[in-house]
């Protein structure tokens, strides 16, 4: 079993202690975009799916900004993460530990919005 299969499962396993019917759908449309076309596109479409589902209800864009950071769209990651940071969303307290956006710390938006929220860098 690789990471990414590990990735599911647990993915799996949070839906089922929230026990939402939207969380569940969004779950199983990932899985299965995952059994056809692999991580990147399942991070993809869990994306694009968790956009939809913020226009319901609130969805911590800090976790949209990490799925971004995962397939390597920085621009859209950081659009996202500003959009945590004036929500004081709580997402933003792994910001530092979330291996995800490690492509990102190199970039100058990274060490701006450290200060912003007055962390070290």
């Amino acid at each position: 079993m690789g990471k990414y299969d590990l990735w599911l499962q647990e993915l799996n396993k949070a839906v089922a202690l929230s026990n939402d019917p939207e969380d569940t759908a969004v779950t199983k449309e990932v899985a299965r975009v995952y059994a056809q076309s692999g991580f990147r596109a399942a991070i993809a479409k869990e994306t694009e799916l968790q956009k939809q589902l913020a226009k319901r209800r609130y969805v911590d864009p800090g976790y949209i900004a990490y799925e971004y950071a995962t397939i390597g769209d920085k621009d859209q990651a950081f659009s996202w993460l500003e959009k945590a940071y004036t929500e004081k969303a709580g997402s933003l307290q792994y910001l530092k530990t979330v291996h995800s956006i490690d492509a990102l710390h190199s970039d100058p938006r990274y060490v701006e919005l450290l200060k912003k929220m007055g962390l070290p860098q």
